[in-house]
């Protein structure tokens, strides 16, 4: 008897262990405490009451839609809509909310007449997102239960958002991650908008990124391929600056930027890939914060002698931050396919810049470009004198200008949304 007594209290001791840990695997952390509060301070994410944000448990498909509408300033403006919806089983409180939510194309239900009481998961929010951003899953954006790709490539995905297990804490850290994030077609961050429409002024953000208070890595800075090497195996740096002051940094054999880290090629410095480079992290090619007579320093990636890039992670090729209106020619950070290949797996991000040639840049003159992910061009434009080959399932988004006016073809049964290709 003793014995069976003692085997039942092992079991119930572990089975309560087992409890504990699940709890405090779910627990909020500090960043999104934080944040939440950070947000409320803005206005723009509530509770459950004045103390709690139950950030430690996964958000309704209900409370989704109200967090977005809180996230994105249009709280107040649901409430005095007029709006209607045709759920059955949406709860009285939320009606304005969801009814908003529908009529301006940010939700929908799971069937014509029932919104879905059931949690969200991060495919939803991100979707939700997304939306409220200006992409559209309706024109081909993006696929709406397949929306991490895009939310990476324009910022929402922070990396520590965890998309299995999707809880309130999450939903704050990827509300919070789109105030930084750029409308589609760029020039505006979400932030911006919100000031603009009065939802809270710039000291109220600078007050909330305070309280935040962000700690950025220390970049490591690097000159040769030895040094970039080395900064790549000794896996504590997260984010490494190419300094090459006028020698351009090559790469030969292989090397692999793993996830969680971010490379820059700085301004004035050149990246060139004369052998095999992975991305499975970040990489931004940085344009032109100054110009001289004799001197623009934007930074380029080129592609060169058989070199190959294999995109998992993001580019980004950055507009230029001189911000005057003098056509100087491209001077936002470009990348340039010369004898080489690109596979992007990811996602490349053209950034917009003041005036349009400010922007980011991509010219595929040999060589070829195969997209299998994501390309956003808000920047200056898509230069095709060789081959672009846009994968089925693959997107390219074109807010800006793409053209095959020197050469050869933009081919592939991929979706290709805004602009047409210019030929």
């Amino acid at each position: 008897m003793k014995k069976g007594i003692r085997k039942i209290l092992v079991v119930t001791l572990a089975l309560a262990m087992c409890f504990s840990m699940m709890l405090s695997a779910y627990a909020a952390t500090p960043e999104a405490e934080t944040k939440a509060a950070s947000l409320k301070q803005l206005g723009l994410f509530m509770g459950v009451s004045d103390t709690d944000f139950a950030l430690d448990r996964a958000p309704t498909r209900v409370e989704a839609v109200v967090m977005l509408l809180r996230a994105m300033g249009e709280a107040e403006a649901a409430k005095a809509s007029s709006a209607t919806h045709p759920f059955t089983d949406v709860p009285e409180w939320a009606n304005r909310y969801i009814a908003y939510a529908y009529e301006n194309g940010l939700t929908k239900g799971v069937s014509e007449t029932s919104f879905g009481t059931g949690d969200a998961d991060s495919d939803m929010y991100l979707t939700f997102m997304l939306r409220a951003l200006g992409y559209r899953d309706t024109d081909g954006d993006f696929v709406w239960n397949a929306p991490d790709t895009l939310a990476k490539a324009v910022g929402i995905l922070p990396e520590s958002v965890n998309t299995t297990n999707f809880m309130r804490s999450d939903v704050v850290l990827v509300s919070w991650a789109a105030l930084g994030a750029e409308l589609k077609g760029g020039g505006q961050s979400l932030a911006e908008k919100l000031m603009t429409e009065e939802a809270f002024d710039n000291d109220a953000l600078d007050a909330a990124n305070a309280k935040v208070g962000e700690t950025k890595p220390v970049p490591v800075s690097v000159s040769s391929l030895d040094k970039l090497q080395q900064a790549l195996s000794g896996q504590t740096a997260k984010v490494i600056n190419v300094d090459t002051a006028g020698t351009p940094l090559i790469v030969t054999g292989k090397l692999e930027i793993p996830q969680g880290v971010t490379v820059v090629v700085n301004r004035g410095s050149d990246f060139y890939i004369e052998g095999t480079l992975i991305n499975n992290g970040m990489l931004k090619v940085m344009g032109a914060n100054s110009a001289t007579a004799d001197f623009i320093n934007y930074s380029v990636m080129a592609i060169q002698n058989g070199g190959k890039v294999v995109n998992n992670g993001a580019l980004a090729l950055e507009a230029s931050v001189i911000g005057d209106t003098v056509d100087r020619g491209p001077v936002g950070g470009q990348l340039r396919i010369f004898a080489g290949e690109f596979q992007n797996k990811g996602s490349v991000f053209l950034k917009k810049g003041a005036m349009n040639t400010e922007g980011g840049m991509l010219a595929v003159i040999e060589g070829t470009f195969t997209n299998d992910g994501t390309v956003i061009a808000d920047g200056f434009q898509i230069d095709i004198a060789s081959t672009f080959i846009n994968n089925a399932g693959a997107v390219v988004i074109n807010n800006s200008y793409i053209s095959t006016e020197k050469g050869d073809s933009f081919t592939g049964d991929g979706k290709l949304t805004g602009g047409a290709i210019i030929k």
